[in-house]
């Protein structure tokens, strides 16, 4: 397994979507996988929340904001497998900036820059002069004035790139100890940026050991690969030294890094030489030093007005063991014994290069992250705020084609409907492009309510309470007759009244939504569903849970899908005649694999509740996949299976068989054996054979 995503491979499903058509055996191309983006978007901003403690915003890219703003963390839009551990790292780095990074340091840095550094003389090193035009030479000449704007941006961009890798250092340190759950993600992260091959391969090559701003930043922003070469410059060992990096914790603020920072700056700017004169673009003067040497002068140390000889770099490596206790490590350029120094070729300079880019981009928090569109973030945010996921079920079943048993598949639950998921889209169960069935829904919406509100007076049997009361007791309260009994010795002259009535009580509707509801049936359905919600918000502590069992694309795979379209517990009927005119039926039936992943969602008996499970279907189940082959004998044992675990559970289960003109017998006899007693043929459309049998399963718990 890759050690890209092997942190996560244990919760985390790495399925790349692809596909096979299973008629024409070519490869599909994945579609947009909005219910695993939205996973990975909670998944990460549940991880940057516990790292941190703070609810800090996670979002995806979405207007090139591809950095931290000290407040939000952004992620990519586009998370391969393979860089998903890399990708957590990289949310936890930026939730820790959030947390513990003062950006006020670096909006404040040009007057530190003031207060902290030698003005003059970076810009006299640099030629930094103000400049005024002269009219005889026709070009603008030097003043010898510095420039102090120009010597304070040269200092503060280069200090900046310091502070940005002490900073890091400071605050993945942080993280690394205080959540030692999530070391693998940063692990990942510098993997990936700072111990790749290429890296690797020019620290122990001479590639940046030139005495330039460039080469410095490169070994210093790479201390901690272990390849690091302290000969490949000088005073990389005090730079390291400087930096301690075993002890970063005593760092504690983002000023403190800045002074460290200030210190390394120091160390770099001494040990590069005056850049050669050179006549300025506009025309300037530059009295610079002209003895001074190019910038590739003394590439090894020591003065760098001379190129070191191997007696050289054996007597820097000796002072390096005596300095640090122990050899550098990965140098071959200190070697006495004729070892060749590693070249790099020209394509393995070209990917250094990108390598590099990459991180200064880690550094300045500017990782190119790929956009969402406006429409993808939106479906995102609406698949997020349905509670979408997806869970494994059908393990253990055995496909009617072979005989080894199915790994399971994925089903998906919706557990919560809203306008924003109907209008995105994203599901085909749910929609708003069926414009022309839409007032035909709605009238069948509006009869289901009518006849809720008659059928809600027929289910008397949940309102029903008795009173019996007992006299002559020990205790209680004194019955006023029996006062008289007092006088003759008589001590039991007290009475009790206990009432009888009906346990708080959920009723979960499950209703099938496969094609072959379409027409009268799905229209009797969705007649009975509406009508059972709306008498039960008329009935004393009865509420009410609506599910609709169906199939959906995801990516390119098709799965069981499963909607959880209402709850009274946090609903008002009012969601039923609003949303439920977009509920279609479009997919096959994967009954008992649905009722496997909604398990948990069924409220049990327990805690003074009475659990009932009402399903509505029209026969058989089946679905297939390239994961699972579901249908037949097997599926019907799998659905029974689901259906006494249920009343297992203590839940009282009651199935109505949605006939249509042209039913098999089969079916029903299937319907039979996966239900059993608890089967019921009745006409959803007639209220009284209706009310009679919930009250029949009402009254028996």
């Amino acid at each position: 397994m890759s050690k890209n995503y092997s942190n996560s491979s244990f919760w985390y499903d790495f399925d790349d979507n692809s596909n096979t058509d299973i008629i024409t055996g070519e490869e599909l191309k994945p579609g947009k996988d909005y219910v695993k983006m939205a996973a990975t978007l909670r998944a990460i901003s549940n991880f940057v929340r516990i790292v941190t403690g703070e609810n800090i915003p996670v979002k995806y890219n979405n207007n090139d904001e591809s950095f931290t703003d000290g407040k939000t963390v952004v992620i990519s839009g586009n998370i391969k497998d393979k860089d998903f551990d890399p990708t957590v790292g990289l949310a936890l780095h930026e939730g820790s900036h959030c947390l513990l990074t003062d950006f006020d340091v670096l909006k404040k840095l040009n007057l530190y820059v003031v207060d902290n550094f030698d003005l003059d003389a970076i810009a006299s090193k640099y030629g930094y002069y103000e400049s005024m035009w002269d009219d005889e030479k026709n070009r603008y000449v030097n003043t010898h004035t510095i420039n102090t704007r120009q010597a304070t941006q040269h200092i503060m961009d280069i200090l900046k790139q310091i502070l940005n890798y002490v900073e890091d250092r400071r605050i993945d340190n942080y993280i690394y100890k205080n959540a030692p759950g999530y070391q693998g993600y940063y692990e990942a992260l510098y993997n990936k940026y700072f111990h790749s091959n290429i890296i690797d391969k020019a620290l122990k090559s001479n590639e940046k050991t030139s005495l330039d701003l460039d080469s410095y930043m490169f070994r210093l922003i790479n201390l901690t690969n272990s390849n690091r070469n302290f000969n490949a410059l000088p005073d990389l060992m005090k730079i390291w030294k400087v930096l301690d990096l075993k002890n970063i914790d005593r760092l504690e603020t983002t000023e403190q890094a800045l002074d460290v920072a200030k210190d390394v700056f120091n160390i770099i700017e001494s040990n590069i030489p005056k850049p050669e004169k050179q006549e300025k673009d506009n025309g300037g003067d530059n009295d610079g030093d002209e003895d001074t040497k190019g910038s590739n002068a003394g590439s090894m140390g020591g003065d760098p007005s001379k190129e070191l000889n191997q007696d050289d770099i054996d007597d820097l490596a000796k002072q390096i063991v005596e300095d640090d206790g122990s050899t550098a490590q990965g140098s071959t350029l200190q070697s006495s014994t004729g070892t060749k120094i590693i070249e790099l070729s020209d394509s393995q300079k070209r990917s250094l290069e990108k390598a590099i880019d990459k991180q200064k981009q880690l550094l300045d928090g500017d990782i190119k992250k790929t956009k969402v569109s406006k429409k993808d973030r939106n479906n995102i945010q609406a698949v997020q705020d349905s509670g979408s996921e997806t869970k494994t079920v059908g393990k253990g079943t055995q496909g009617r084609y072979y005989a080894t048993t199915s790994k399971g598949t994925d089903c998906l639950v919706v557990k919560t409907i809203s306008q924003s998921l109907v209008d995105s889209g994203v599901y085909n169960t749910i929609s708003n492009n069926r414009y022309w069935k839409q007032e035909s829904a709605q009238n069948t919406i509006n009869t289901g309510l009518k006849l809720g509100t008659q059928l809600g007076r027929k289910l008397q049997i949940r309102n029903d309470e008795r009173s019996l009361k007992y006299t002559r007791l020990n205790r209680g309260k004194i019955d006023k007759r029996l006062i008289s009994s007092l006088g003759y010795g008589y001590q039991s002259v007290f009475t009790q009244v206990f009432e009888e009535k009906f346990k708080p009580a959920v009723v979960h509707i499950s209703v099938d939504a496969s094609g072959s509801m379409s027409g009268d049936k799905w229209s009797s359905s969705q007649k009975a569903t509406v009508a059972i919600a709306k008498a039960a918000s008329m009935v004393q502590n009865l509420d009410v849970v609506i599910s609709y069992r169906s199939t959906e694309e995801i990516g390119s795979k098709q799965v069981p899908a499963i909607f959880i379209a209402y709850d009274s517990r946090k609903d008002k009927i009012s969601k039923i005649n609003k949303l439920f005119k977009y509920i279609t039926c479009p997919g096959v039936t994967p009954e008992g694999l649905c009722f496997e992943a909604i398990q948990k969602e069924i409220v049990e008996s327990s805690n003074g509740i009475d659990s009932y499970f009402i399903n509505f279907s029209d026969g058989a189940p089946y679905f297939e996949n390239g994961d699972i082959c579901y249908y037949g004998a097997e599926a019907a044992l799998h659905t029974k299976k689901q259906v006494d675990n249920m009343r297992a559970k203590g839940i009282k289960v009651l199935s109505y068989f949605i006939s249509g003109a042209h039913q098999y017998d089969s079916d029903k006899t299937m319907f039979t054996s996966m239900y059993g007693k608890d089967s019921e043929f009745v006409n959803t459309n007639q209220l009284t054979p209706l009310a009679k049998s919930l009250n029949k399963m009402f009254a028996t718990i």
